[in-house]
């Protein structure tokens, strides 16, 4: 197992006007895939967290309330995401948890903070929230952001004859796929195969081939980045033709995507919960403060895991005077309009306790995300 121990901290400074006597500190665990195969997106997801942080530092929106977090590497192990989430809520007593990275990481780990009775606001893809009454979404169920790429496909593209490939061991990509599928199909719009991968696979010569000696005219791929890009890559150079619209998941949306796949991913379409050219206030600033820390633009995972820490401090901010994990919660179930980089910039958490705020519609054009 990997270091559990030496968390990165990260504090709120307090106004200065106030005295240290009346400091309180709100603790909150943070197991995020820094390393392994969900790192494409964890990485980002932690940095925009920090940049969260830091605009709530200098802005001093929460008083004299002092954030600590205590930022973990899951590895992109269950088990570890399981140990780590069990240490927060009964060794650190964290009032609030933010993650797994994954859903496979969430689904094993999350049980252990619903048992524990921690509030937790989570960016796993799937709805993870149906472990139990504990468990918060920060970004939008699969299904949910994958209506809108379906509608504007069908209606656009005019699809006939569509294959899936997807993840098979990842709750997640399966309702993504579904998502398209689902609505495809009620269209009249045929399904001409169905290809499973698991999360560990590399070599995909023969998927590739079958691909392409498939009569489609659209392709949908729901896995991860990297994933992604070399099935397009691996499918191209065994004879897809370049006339199969290859359609995908917000994973697509991650510069990871674009630096494997290359000229290959071109005229990819896909979902995305977020849109770096995005004209509202908010998200110019969000994007010149990420780039002024970290040297890059923000992608998606760094605008969900922004998001999901300005969810976070905006349910403990109402949790006052006690900033207990039941007054957390019950403030995360009054978040409402909450202004938002995502969709359509104000963000509500429903009754499924999951959010609801749109989403754009993207493809990859000279090697750059542009609406479609």
């Amino acid at each position: 197992m990997k270091t559990l121990f030496g968390a990165v901290t990260l504090s709120l400074a307090l106004a200065a006007a106030l005295q240290p006597a009346q400091a309180q500190e709100v603790v909150i665990g943070v197991p995020v895939a820094s390393t392994g195969i969900f790192s494409f997106a964890a990485v980002p997801g932690r940095n925009g967290i920090e940049t969260a942080l830091e605009e709530l530092n200098a802005t001093g929106e929460l008083g004299g309330l002092t954030l600590k977090l205590l930022i973990e590497d899951t590895a992109s192990d269950k088990n570890q995401a399981t140990t780590l989430v069990s240490r927060f809520a009964q060794y650190d007593k964290a009032a609030v948890i933010l993650g797994p990275t994954s859903s496979v990481e969430a689904f094993a780990a999350l049980p252990v903070a619903q048992e524990q009775g921690v509030p937790v606001v989570s960016t796993a893809s799937a709805d993870v929230s149906r472990v139990g009454d504990w468990i918060f979404k920060s970004n939008a169920t699969p299904a949910t952001i994958m209506q809108a790429l379906g509608e504007q496909a069908a209606a656009r593209l005019a699809p006939r004859n569509v294959a899936y490939v997807f993840n098979r061991d990842n709750d997640a990509y399966i309702a993504q796929k579904n998502g398209v599928k689902d609505l495809f199909e009620a269209k009249g719009i045929k399904t001409v195969a169905e290809e499973t991968i698991v999360g560990s696979d590399t070599d995909f010569t023969a998927l590739a081939t079958k691909l392409a000696a498939l009569d489609i005219d659209t392709l949908l791929i729901s896995t991860t980045a990297e994933t992604s890009a070399n099935i397009i890559i691996q499918a191209k150079q065994a004879g897809l033709s370049d006339k199969v619209r290859i359609l995908g998941t917000p994973s697509m949306a991650s510069q990871q995507f674009l630096k494997v796949g290359g000229s290959a991913v071109e005229g990819t379409i896909f979902v995305a919960d977020y849109f770096l050219e995005s004209a509202s206030p908010l998200n110019k600033t969000f994007v010149e403060a990420y780039q002024r820390k970290f040297k890059i633009a923000p992608d998606v995972f760094a605008a969900i895991g922004y998001n999901q820490l300005k969810v976070a401090a905006a349910a403990i901010k109402a949790a006052g005077p006690t900033y207990d994990r039941a007054a957390i919660r019950a403030a995360l179930l009054t978040v409402k309009d909450l202004p938002t980089v995502l969709g359509g910039g104000k963000l509500t958490i429903n009754d499924n306790r999951t959010p609801t705020y749109g989403g754009f519609v993207l493809t990859v054009k000279g090697g750059a995300f542009t609406l479609l």
